[in-house]
């Protein structure tokens, strides 16, 4: 029985270590889009929130397996069963209404357009500068929606105006990487369905080595 434990003991360790990993990727991921795409700060606030919360929970997990502490492991057991819940609930909601959320970014992108946060001049910093800076296009269907390009319209590599506008090529940006997205998240999901598993396992297992200490003394 002693065996068993160790064994699956090793299993959880490295499946926590891999969930682990995983946040640490939401929190870069994270952290990339709050540092340098502004415009999306709402998303890179929430990014490495989950993250986070990704990591704490594997440190949980690790901990509660190092010390063979049936109690922290259950804990750390149900707490990926809540989140795999609210993770598939959630994914579900993106896959329901991926085309309501896609009008709603080309809603939001032609509302920045029409009502920019700062006259459109060479200098701006406006959001659809920003946009502009990001994706190398240029104003809402081109270059020709200025009289006079701002400074944001030019590559910053080779200085050669951007003459793609920006609408389109912020929906295909997201569009590409939906599947991605939803491929993450599920892949997520079985990491952590499979590291409840054997936080779950590995608790009966220590509670029935103790068990069996109790009654049966060497």
């Amino acid at each position: 029985m002693a065996c068993s434990t160790k064994t699956l003991k090793i299993y959880a360790l490295i499946w926590d270590v891999l969930y682990a990993l995983l946040g640490l990727a939401i929190l870069g991921i994270g952290l990339y889009v709050l540092l340098t795409l502004e415009y999306f700060s709402t998303i890179g606030y929430v990014t490495p929130g989950l993250g986070l919360v990704v990591i704490l929970t594997a440190v949980l997990g690790l901990l509660g397996a190092a010390h063979e502490s049936s109690r922290i492991t259950k804990t750390f057991a149900i707490i990926l069963v809540v989140w795999v819940i609210l993770q598939t609930l959630a994914v579900g909601f993106f896959w329901i209404f991926a085309n309501e959320i896609m009008i709603n970014i080309e809603s939001t992108f032609d509302q920045s357009w029409g009502h920019p946060t700062l006259p459109l001049k060479p200098g701006n910093s406006s959001h659809i500068a920003n946009i502009e800076r990001w994706l190398d296009c240029c104003g809402r269907a081109g270059s020709s929606d200025y009289m006079l390009p701002p400074h944001s319209c030019y590559n910053s590599d080779t200085d050669k105006l951007n003459l793609e506008g920006c609408r389109q090529k912020l929906l295909d940006y997201f569009s590409e990487r939906w599947e991605a997205f939803n491929y993450f998240s599920i892949g997520l999901v079985c990491v952590e369905l499979i590291c409840a598993v054997f936080a779950w396992v590995l608790a009966n297992s220590i509670v029935n080595r103790w068990r069996r200490s109790k009654y049966y003394p060497k």
